[in-house]
């Protein structure tokens, strides 16, 4: 996982300041690494933990029937009345998420990592250059997950 604000300068990616795992807890942003090879029983732990009772896989690459019109539902701003939860088996992602201050926080992730978007909470998503993403998406109730544009 990398993340860092998008607006303003700095000394890493893009020019912008680092975010630290302590400033993405204090926006409510869960984060954490599990291993691929074993990842049942700590993801199990983690829905039991969260209330989530419910799960599926997406799997989204350049050979995605429809890619760009996917793509075009996640990359403007919206949000969800349920978590977003994504734990990432293959490829990478990307999430902005607005801070509590209504700042850009840009969240890359990869495989190994689960995050957690808190409830109407606006964000976007984005595929990287690799445009490949596998990854289990977790729910307290999947009808929360319409999303709804700002």
């Amino acid at each position: 996982m990398r993340a860092f604000w998008l607006d303003g300068p700095g000394p890493d990616h893009l020019g912008s300041v680092s975010i630290s795992l302590d400033e993405l807890t204090s926006n409510d942003v869960t984060y954490r690494a599990m291993p691929v090879d074993d990842h049942v029983e700590p993801l199990e732990a983690f829905m039991r933990e969260r209330g989530y009772v419910t799960r599926d896989e997406i799997q989204l690459s350049l050979a995605t029937p429809g890619l760009d019109a996917i793509e075009a539902k996640f990359d403007r701003e919206h949000m969800h009345t349920d978590d977003e939860v994504r734990y990432v088996l293959e490829g990478e992602g990307i999430f902005d998420i607005r801070s509590k201050d209504d700042r850009w926080m840009r969240v890359v992730v990869g495989v190994g990592d689960l995050i957690s978007v808190p409830k109407d909470r606006h964000h976007r998503f984005l595929l990287t250059e690799e445009k490949r993403i596998r990854c289990v998406r977790l729910f307290v109730d999947q009808t929360g997950w319409t999303p709804h544009y700002r």
